[in-house]
């Protein structure tokens, strides 16, 4: 039990042991996911508790507490990846272990009414990410339910990353709010249609999946062979300093939205090309390279999988724009970003300790290395809230103009810049990790903006190009009965 976790805020949880018995149990290799997350983490410590995630849960309507601690025992049944343990043994290989039983201390906070069991829930979310997990002793997940009068009102799961990914967080989330509404676990676990992670892993080893693996590897390969070495300098006597700066815009949506309507390109790609764009600019590299963060969740075996399924796919785009260069020549830049990240998501699924191998020897063929530092994280559509601007939207203040708040981060494995891009109820938040020492703050700043105002700036042109067009279209032309004996006003008339 851990004990650290009873106390928050002044309020001392009352621990509910729920059992678990007879349920499915093994032990195997890792997956690739889960090789790389912890590979990730073990290069973070004692800073890897800032990987870890969370689900908070409103229970409407609100339930016993005690029927509410039997949803997450159900949790626990439905998805084997919430009882796994990974292991790293002493020469650093991973395997992973599937408890079939056990038990699990659910914590109950008591508030005083739903406001305070709100504002409770947050405190207790932010206190319990702060906790590293002991990935090899204990269960991946923390829950706590907070209580108005006896029935839970919220649900908090707190996660260490080698659980899940972002879209795992998803499912849970939709899980536990079936359960808590009376469905049975069982069936859950039948209609899922996800890989639990033994599974995933026993596909990985087959044929079908070292295929996919080598045809992965050998993109990652060729595309980075013409790779920039450095893209960004380091600053003389600068040592690495990790900063993020949360942009906050009212504009981005309404202008992704209308770039996605007028130029058929998807938001998804059209963000990846202003990313691109302003990386180019700051760098002074018209090669773009990005690993982003890809799910996976094509795959239908993967769909439905609350595992570490989401990898780094390897993202090059020649984006830089000439000074002064028009919407038409970013449209051109969003179209051929389309291109290059379906290559992007078909080969982002492999053995990342196998292609880390392949890329030290290219690595020595080249004589240099490759700069594999920016990384990109599109969570519209997994993650609702970005940390920095929780209290902004809880307030639910809407920003009349762009906002940038600062956090200063603990230790980031090989990242020079990280953009993650965030839904929310009143702005798109924008985030960017950089380490200060080869990017400043004022620079990450100017990368912000610079990435706003393309899509915003775009945006307004393409508004004002179709009132345009649809003026012209509204005048009358010559000889048409609304104009019979007068002047032309329309085209015909111009000409």
């Amino acid at each position: 039990m851990r004990t650290e976790l009873s106390e928050v805020a002044g309020h001392t949880a009352r621990v509910v042991t729920v059992g678990i018995a007879g349920a499915p149990a093994g032990r195997g290799p890792v997956t690739w996911g889960q090789w790389a997350i912890r590979r990730a983490m073990l290069d973070t410590e004692p800073d890897d508790h800032g990987t870890n995630v969370k689900v908070l849960v409103p229970v409407e309507p609100a339930v016993p507490a005690g029927r509410a601690a039997e949803a997450v025992r159900g949790l626990l049944t439905v998805y084997d990846a919430l009882r796994t343990r990974v292991h790293v043994d002493g020469d650093g290989a991973m395997h992973q272990e599937l408890d079939g039983g056990g038990t699990f201390g659910v914590h109950l906070f008591d508030a005083d009414d739903t406001e305070a069991a709100t504002a409770l829930a947050d405190a207790v979310e932010r206190r319990w990410r702060a906790v590293r997990f002991a990935y090899d002793r204990e269960w991946p997940v923390r829950a706590a339910l907070v209580c108005v009068d006896g029935k839970a009102v919220r649900a908090v799961l707190v996660l260490a990353h080698v659980a899940t990914d972002a879209m795992g967080l998803t499912l849970l989330h939709r899980a536990l709010t079936e359960l808590l509404r009376g469905a049975d676990p069982a069936a859950l676990r039948a209609a899922s249609r996800g890989h639990q992670p033994l599974a995933e892993a026993g596909f990985q080893a087959s044929e079908k999946g070292r295929k996919r693996d080598a045809t992965a590897r050998r993109h990652w390969v060729e595309s980075l062979r013409d790779a920039p070495e450095r893209l960004f300098a380091r600053r003389p006597g600068a040592d690495p300093r990790f900063r993020q700066a949360v942009l906050a815009s009212p504009s981005l949506p309404g202008a992704l939205r209308t770039l996605d309507e007028h130029w058929r390109i998807s938001s998804s790609a059209i963000l990846l090309a202003a990313a691109s764009a302003v990386v180019a600019r700051q760098s002074r590299h018209d090669r773009a390279v990005f690993q982003v963060m890809v799910s996976n969740r094509f795959q239908p075996a993967l769909r439905d999988a609350v595992s570490t399924v989401t990898l780094e796919g390897l993202f090059t785009l020649d984006a830089g724009l000439e000074p002064g260069a028009g919407p038409a020549a970013f449209q051109a830049l969003a179209r051929r970003a389309a291109q290059a990240a379906m290559k992007t998501y078909y080969h982002a699924y492999y053995d990342k300790s196998a292609l880390l191998a392949d890329l030290r020897g290219l690595d020595e063929r080249r004589g240099r290395p490759t700069d594999r530092t920016c990384w990109y994280n599109d969570l519209r559509d997994m993650i609702t809230e970005a940390r920095s601007v929780d209290r902004r939207e809880h307030a639910g203040v809407r920003p009349e103009k762009s906002v940038i708040e600062w956090q200063t981060l603990g230790r980031q494995s090989e990242t020079s810049v990280a953009w993650h891009v965030y839904s929310s109820r009143h702005f798109m938040p924008v985030s960017l990790t950089v380490d200060t020492g080869l990017i400043d703050e004022p620079a990450a700043e100017a990368m912000l903006t610079g990435f706003e105002a393309l899509i915003v700036d775009a945006a307004a042109a393409t508004e004002t190009a179709e009132t345009g067009r649809a003026a012209e279209a509204a005048e009358p032309r010559a000889g048409s009965a609304a104009g019979a004996g007068a002047p032309g006003r329309g085209r015909a008339a111009r000409a």
